[in-house]
């Protein structure tokens, strides 16, 4: 299928790799479907999630082991049941990245609400982890003296790679 992105133009998606998001994503809701898809940019591969009918949204997204090697989601029965499965591991979790445009050090993830997809049923849903350590905005890329400015916790919705920036 063809999507329209406002970053990348029209691109090609397999069937396989759109999802139906029944609620969508936190601050978009009215987008339904999204597509997961890679993009090669000076030689490096990133992943985005892209809204499948619209140009917007669109998110830079992580794997979160990519960024938090000890990373652990624990999800509500709530949401397991909504997947169909029985535990995490049957599940692909995705972080939304936010990208600053003065620094890419202080490139963010939402650990604590991850997409996470069920590719079996074609079904995700953005979800609040129980994980308590988990931060909304967790800076995986500052060196160690920027310790104290690596996570923070405040309120607030997932944004996307560009709203921050």
């Amino acid at each position: 299928m063809d999507v329209t992105t406002r970053d990348f133009g029209v691109i090609q998606i397999e069937d396989d790799s759109v999802y139906s998001f029944p609620q969508g994503v936190y601050g978009f809701e009215d987008a339904r479907s999204f597509a997961v898809f890679m993009h090669e940019e000076a030689g490096v591969s990133f992943v985005y999630l892209q809204a499948a009918h619209s140009e917007q949204p669109c998110f830079l997204v992580f794997s979160p082991w990519d960024v938090i090697p000890d990373y652990d989601p624990h999800m509500a029965e709530e949401d397991l049941r909504f997947f169909g499965v029985d535990s995490e591991k049957d599940l692909i979790f995705l972080l939304i990245a936010t990208v600053p445009a003065d620094d890419i050090r202080k490139l963010s993830v939402n650990a604590k609400s991850p997409v996470v997809l069920n590719p079996p049923g074609m079904i995700g849903r953005q979800v609040i982890l129980l994980n308590e350590d988990y931060a909304v905005r967790c800076r995986p890329f500052l060196g160690p003296g920027d310790a104290a400015a690596a996570s923070e916790r405040p309120a607030g919705k997932a944004v996307s790679a560009r709203e921050e920036a």
